[in-house]
């Protein structure tokens, strides 16, 4: 894994991006702020959640000393509860936590079944309006493919996971973020909170995937550097 991080953040490097982990979570609100995000989630936002450098990962990719990708990783350490009851307990709180109504429904069973134990969720990831390009794809691929490396070796979860809108899983986000596993209709909103949909789709990563999707990552990378440097020496 180590070595898969060294090979990112070196072809990363070499397009002119520097990635760091954010030390102080108070930072989060300005990089929002800067790249053009029109919101944070409370999932992902340092001010609704106690965050420390135990429990959450935010990362930055910047360029020019502008940020152009950034996300957080948030650890979700379930034990023996079903997912299913952690997610109308957790989003209940996150959106409407004054209402005493649920807000989705139960996840269905073979989300419950198949999701489970240690997991990371992976929020609020965006790229600066400069760097949502074709040309960038790959670039976000390999700044995602640090995200999941950064939080294996962490926390060795048995799934990564997060939340994405079913348009853009028709232009390719599982592959793109680096995800091998989705499911359609996990639960439903009863009510969706802005900018949360019905349409979302759950994607993951099982443990035993997670190197050879970020292996795949490795070779495009290493792949656009050749043909980088060959185009300058012609």
């Amino acid at each position: 894994m180590a070595a898969a991080l060294g090979d990112l953040g070196a072809a990363l490097h070499e397009q002119g991006y520097k990635v760091r982990e954010v030390d102080d979570f108070g930072e989060v609100p300005d990089l929002i702020r800067r790249i053009g995000k029109p919101y944070l989630t409370p999932l992902s936002d340092p001010g609704h959640n106690d965050f420390t450098r135990a429990n959450a990962i935010w990362l930055v990719a910047e360029s020019g000393g502008e940020p152009a990708f950034l996300g957080c990783a948030r650890l979700e350490d379930l034990g023996q509860e079903p997912v299913s009851r952690y997610w109308r307990r957790s989003l209940k709180r996150a959106y409407r936590p004054e209402e005493g109504m649920e807000i989705i429904t139960s996840a269905r069973p073979e989300v419950d079944r198949a999701i489970s134990g240690r997991l990371v969720y992976f929020g609020d990831l965006f790229a600066s309006k400069k760097h949502q390009s074709s040309k960038s794809i790959f670039t976000l691929r390999s700044f995602i493919s640090i995200g999941h490396l950064a939080a294996a070796l962490k926390w060795d979860p048995d799934w990564i996971y997060c939340f994405v809108r079913e348009q853009d899983l028709m232009r390719g986000a599982a592959l793109r973020y680096c995800f091998s596993m989705h499911f359609p209709e996990p639960f439903s909103w009863i009510d969706p909170p802005a900018p949360r949909s019905n349409s979302e789709w759950l994607v993951a990563l099982p443990r035993s995937e997670l190197l050879p999707m970020v292996r795949r990552a490795v070779l495009a990378a290493k792949d656009r550097s050749v043909f980088r440097r060959s185009e300058v020496r012609s």
